[in-house]
């Protein structure tokens, strides 16, 4: 690593991120964590469901972004879902993810423009989207939630914890063939009006907003933000 890097790397932390410290790691299941972060810099922070922080990883500039389902601008404190999807660096941190660590993060700041949403709204995601759809169940008593997961008991026990035990579980297989189910669960949760809300696998995503145009439902009617693709890391 050259010699500067180091320089670089502090400058950008100190003049761009927010620093905060872990409170409290819970694990509702052992692929799951739920972390609280608290700091003096996150107060008064006018926080929206949908938005989005950026955590910095151990060594260099290296972040993973996550969506706040928790947010207190009078203490400065949030919360998240974690998710230890196999190995990585991002996977790494939630499994050590200890209270009292200090963590250096950039926003929160707007990700997922949720103004405006249907009567009906119907989000589509996986595990990295739990943190999203407990943000928004708040503010949208009309919620549908249905999730592609590798593995529903422990999906289930999660979003039971998080207030969205009705949500529709659809087991993940590596070949996709589960996303027929996963697409007409999805057309049937619909309403005469409705917001579709399509979150986490990029190709999930394609797939199933292509469907619900090739039904007739309208691109306005769509929003959409992968969180992560086969083979990429770190999408934001």
């Amino acid at each position: 690593m050259p010699q500067g890097a180091g320089l670089i790397e502090r400058a950008f932390t100190r003049l761009l991120m927010r620093m905060v410290q872990v409170t409290d790691v819970e694990a509702p299941q052992p692929d799951f964590r739920f972390i609280t972060l608290q700091g003096e810099s996150l107060r008064h922070y006018d926080w929206m469901p949908g938005d989005k922080v950026q955590i910095k990883l151990d060594g260099g500039l290296q972040t993973r972004t996550y969506t706040p389902f928790e947010f207190d601008p009078h203490s400065g404190r949030m919360r998240i879902v974690g998710y230890c999807h196999g190995p990585g660096p991002g996977a790494d941190w939630v499994r050590g993810a200890r209270a009292g660590e200090a963590r250096a993060l950039f926003g929160p700041r707007g990700s997922l423009n949720l103004q405006n949403l249907a009567s009906c709204t119907v989000l589509f995601g996986d595990e990295t989207s739990f943190g999203l759809a407990a943000a928004l169940r708040r503010d949208e008593p009309g919620l549908h939630c249905v999730f592609e997961v590798v593995s529903p008991t422990q999906s289930r026990a999660v979003l039971h914890a998080l207030g969205l035990g009705n949500a529709r579980l659809i087991e993940r297989r590596d070949d996709d063939s589960h996303m027929d189910e996963a697409i007409d669960a999805v057309r049937r949760s619909a309403e005469i009006r409705t917001s579709f809300v399509l979150t986490g696998r990029a190709p999930a995503i394609q797939r199933v907003g292509r469907a619900l145009k090739a039904h007739g439902f309208d691109a306005t009617q769509l929003r959409s933000k992968p969180y992560w693709a086969p083979g990429r890391s770190g999408l934001d």
